[in-house]
């Protein structure tokens, strides 16, 4: 081959390789972090995405397009950087990270146009985290993200403000990348600043990457949603126990099952007014409804503007939650003057006139059946034709009131049914009454009567009988007992 024709061919072939230029180039990268050993995993904390990269064209404009969990494609949104002369990304390049940015995978791309994504580089990131920053107690932390290689498991761990770790467990990234787990805080979980912790190997675009990431999220005492179970009954009498139901609850619906000890949350009012203020006690554990029962006193004002209250914040679980966010009050009851309950025995159904007598012997206790000790209690024992009043008195030793009643000739005119009416009332107002009868007979007077006739009359029989010969008869003896002495000294 002639020299000429070597040269041709050379001068060729320069010619051709100088029409390849970007053949020759270093391919660009792209990396969603700031070091290559840091895996591109954020949370909200983070506030910004720093974008790394090498072997663009120097000094040329690049426009970044960014796909979110929730879209379908890459969109344009306004960042772009232009290349070194080195052919890296400038140090200032990096995406904000919004407050309510949306957890799980993101995709980045690198674009020489604002109009179409070329792709010529992409990279993957993930936001992860916690749905809200704050929880209260009860309530379900709900972690998710996304970043992860898609198909693998990560060690999740959550530790308290003590550094203890409370909860473990294993997560697995589905094919996006995304993974989710949610733990509930226990009603008596430390109030305070919780470490998640994320750690395995494998980010989405490099399965070999081990990563540690961190979030936090808080912890406050619950605030217990409290609602009326029950209202209380429209009226009741003194000494009455009045009861309010109130349902407690947690944040997460579960029931509220303990109270602080010797709280009393329940206020008892009338109209503005504080009467006192009641304990509550659980009467339904499945539903967490717990009751108020105030016994009103036998001197309470009678009125129809009674309600009970329970003060917000007022009722306490023994964790430091309370509730509830007001005050929750109850619909208005009456209370009336106590109705007397009266028990009463007497010492027979059948009286006898004259010459009986009545014992009433009457329990007297207020509705709640605790016993009248002060106070007046009557009996009105009447017929159709009068009327006799006992006063009865309190014997400690029977716990009851008695009193009792003579007969007297007199009644022999008051014989058949009488009315035995017990009326009772205390120092403030509260009466009761009873009513009972019995029967009063002259059976006895009446068989003594007969007794003294027929005794008379057999009497009186015996005397018209035999009376002048048992007379004659002692005559004779009387006169033969004179006669001896004159008899004895005869000449």
């Amino acid at each position: 081959m002639k020299i000429s024709a070597i040269f041709g061919i050379l001068l060729l072939f320069l010619a051709l390789a100088s029409t390849l230029p970007l053949s020759l180039e270093v391919a660009p990268t792209l990396q969603a972090s700031g070091d290559p050993t840091t895996p591109p995993l954020y949370t909200t904390r983070d506030k910004q995405v720093i974008l790394t990269g090498s072997g663009y064209a120097p000094n040329r404009t690049y426009y970044v397009w960014m796909k979110d969990p929730n879209d379908n494609s890459t969109h344009y949104y306004g960042t772009s950087f232009t290349s070194l002369p080195t052919g890296l990304i400038p140090p200032a390049v990096a995406l904000p990270i919004s407050p309510n940015a949306t957890f799980g995978t993101y995709l980045l791309s690198v674009s020489n146009s604002t109009k179409a994504d070329t792709s010529d580089v992409t990279a993957h990131f993930g936001i992860w985290g916690t749905i809200k920053p704050l929880y209260q107690r009860t309530e379900s932390v709900e972690i998710m993200g996304g970043g992860l290689f898609p198909g693998v498991s990560a060690k999740l761990s959550i530790r308290n403000p003590a550094s203890i770790y409370v909860q473990t467990a294993t997560v697995a990234s589905n094919v996006a990348g995304d993974f989710n787990y949610t733990w509930r805080i226990p009603q008596n979980a430390t109030a305070e600043t919780y470490t998640i912790i994320v750690d395995g190997t494998g980010t989405f675009d490099n399965a070999q990457q081990d990563y540690v990431s961190e979030s936090k999220f808080a912890v406050t005492p619950a605030v217990l949603a409290a609602r009326i179970a029950q209202q209380p009954n429209p009226s009741y009498e003194r000494t009455e126990t009045a009861r309010f139901s109130i349902s407690l609850t947690y944040p997460d619906g579960s029931p509220v099952l303990k109270s602080e000890q010797g709280i009393r949350p329940v206020t008892l009012l009338l109209n503005q007014s504080t009467i006192g203020s009641v304990a509550v006690s659980l009467i339904d554990p499945s539903n967490g409804i717990w009751a108020a029962d105030a016994s009103i006193p036998a001197n309470a004002t009678a009125g129809s503007r009674y309600r009970f209250d329970l003060s917000a914040l007022s009722f306490d679980d023994s964790y430091g939650n309370k509730g509830g966010t007001a005050d929750v009050f109850s619909g208005y009851f009456q209370v009336q003057n106590a109705s007397l309950v009266i028990t009463s025995q007497v010492n027979g159904t059948q009286i006898q006139v004259p010459f009986g007598q009545i014992s009433v012997i009457s329990k007297i206790t207020y509705p709640d059946g605790t016993p009248v000790l002060n106070g007046t209690a009557t009996v009105f024992l009447s017929n159709s034709s009068s009327a006799t009043k006992i006063q009865l008195t309190y014997d400690p030793s029977l716990g009851a009131w008695r009193g009792s009643y003579s007969t007297s000739f007199w009644d022999i005119w008051r014989v058949g049914k009488w009315t035995l009416k017990v009326e009772a009332a205390d120092l403030y107002g509260n009466v009761g009454s009873s009513t009972f009868e019995v029967s009063a007979q002259p059976y006895l007077f009446l068989a003594i009567v007969g007794v003294i006739i027929a005794v008379a009359l057999v009497g009186r029989w015996t005397v018209s009988r035999y009376g002048r010969k048992l007379y004659l008869r002692i005559r004779k003896i009387v006169q033969k007992l004179r006669s001896l002495p004159t008899q004895r000294f005869r000449p």
